[in-house]
């Protein structure tokens, strides 16, 4: 039970992580900035946590490959931020 609700809650930081990295990155806010960047960790953690539930079913190996494509492409968003506004 733990789980699976451990597993949607790193599913719903994505696209909080990807709102809060273009709110950082237009208005260029450090408070938006920090607050990605504690979605983004305590996202990686629960999803470390609830990757230990997946045993054979398809469809949430489907959702991990996406999670993990949405979150390589938002950090690469994040890092690139960064080498910009040095």
């Amino acid at each position: 039970m733990w789980q699976s609700m451990l597993f949607g809650y790193a599913l719903t930081t994505i696209p909080v992580f990807v709102v809060l990295g273009l709110v950082a990155q237009l208005a260029r806010s450090r408070v938006a900035r920090r607050a990605m960047e504690l979605v983004l960790l305590s996202g990686v953690a629960a999803f470390g946590l609830a990757l230990g539930t997946l045993a054979d079913d398809a469809v949430q190996w489907v959702l991990v490959s996406m999670l993990a494509l949405i979150f390589v492409v938002g950090l690469v968003m994040h890092v690139r931020s960064y080498s910009r506004s040095s």
